[in-house]
């Protein structure tokens, strides 16, 4: 598969006490790796390790000490990855250790201490049965895709996040004191608003972006009628200017303090996303729940494509639940990204072992 050789690759991947494994090392010599084992040998947490890498945390816990092997106190993850940037290839070794509550990330011997530097050097999208939380579950889970998907391509947007949770913070204890004299209500509302414009702004382009790149690959790889569309949904609003926003909201002074909170704002806003006209969390199947969530996460993968110089695409037992023929299309519109594949299976040997094999994958079997 040299000649589908991607930008951005993992080429060695070595693991110390990280979760079930004492020690890992696997050279990655492919753009596309399948490993295969029954549930339980350690798949997921090979992908696990790669996302922590990258984000400094897992998919499946907040907690580091979790992902200590169990009788250990501490752990260890390197990758070696090879990059093109603007023509020039580059090589790093990414080191991430927790020992005794304390995180040391290293690239290439040298101490860093921020996502934003590490994303220089590694790109990472997840997608896991979790993942299917974007359709099933409540608004926090969408915003927070949003969110990240701006993030991926805008490190900065991680500040303006920051500034408006305090003002949130400090607006709510505001309102939980049930004493609104002065000015400070006033400030902090106007503060609230203007910096949810700005998310918001930046969350409806994303949310665009994502749209036209989900429609690209659905007319490129299917020719079923697959439709889906996305529309962003502000809590209030939207409105042109502050004055037009206190004007149609008059009673929300009263309101928020009966209920000790804000009632507007960036945190409270969702997006829908509607599979062949229809809401997809009501009328959608299970399949076409998957569908929908590989679609976006494709779209956020093209996203960093056309950003940066390519991502790697983790994919946790993903593709069993779609026919041999939407399998085909959709592994065929994977490999045709700007990005390393990193997938895995329960079953070994089955139909996805040979479609990769004979495409040249990397198959790497755990026992």
């Amino acid at each position: 598969m040299a000649d589908q050789k991607k930008a951005l690759q993992i080429t060695h991947i070595e693991l110390k006490n990280f979760r079930c494994f004492d020690s890992f090392t696997l050279d990655i010599k492919e753009p596309v790796v399948l490993f295969e084992g029954i549930n339980g040998i350690g798949k997921t947490t090979l992908l696990e390790a790669l996302h922590y890498v990258c984000y400094l945390r897992s998919f499946r816990t907040h907690t580091p000490r979790e992902l200590i092997r169990f009788g250990q106190d501490a752990f260890f993850v390197k990758v070696d990855v090879q990059n093109i940037v603007h023509g020039q290839p580059f090589q790093h070794e990414i080191q991430v250790g927790f020992s005794h509550g304390k995180r040391v990330v290293k690239v290439d011997g040298r101490s860093i201490s921020s996502y934003k530097e590490l994303m220089q050097h590694i790109r990472v999208i997840s997608l896991t049965e979790d993942d299917l939380a974007l359709i099933k579950e409540g608004p926090h889970y969408r915003r927070a895709f949003l969110d990240h998907a701006v993030l991926l391509t805008n490190p900065d947007y991680a500040l303006l996040i920051k500034e408006f949770r305090q003002v949130v913070d400090n607006r709510n204890a505001l309102l939980q004191q049930r004493s609104l004299h002065g000015s400070l209500y006033e400030v902090l509302t106007e503060q609230l608003w203007q910096k949810s414009i700005l998310i918001q702004q930046a969350r409806t382009m994303a949310l665009a972006s994502l749209a036209d790149s989900v429609q690209l690959v659905i007319e490129r790889y299917f020719d079923d009628g697959v439709r889906l569309t996305f529309s962003y949904h502000p809590k209030k609003g939207p409105y042109s200017s502050f004055d037009s926003f206190l004007n149609d909201n008059q009673g929300l002074k009263q309101e928020e303090a009966r209920y000790g909170r804000s009632l507007f704002g960036a945190h409270l806003d969702d997006f829908v996303i509607h599979f062949q006209d229809k809401h997809s969390r009501a009328f959608a199947s299970r399949g076409q729940q998957k569908l929908t969530v590989l679609l976006l996460k494709i779209a956020q993968v093209v996203s960093l494509s056309e950003f940066e110089s390519g991502a790697v695409f983790l994919l946790d037992d993903f593709m069993t639940d779609f026919d041999m023929d939407r399998s085909r299309r959709l592994i065929q519109g994977l490999m045709d990204l700007n990005a390393q594949l990193v997938l895995t299976s329960p079953i070994q040997g089955g139909e996805l072992f040979r479609e990769l094999a004979g495409r040249g994958a990397q198959v790497q079997s755990l026992t």
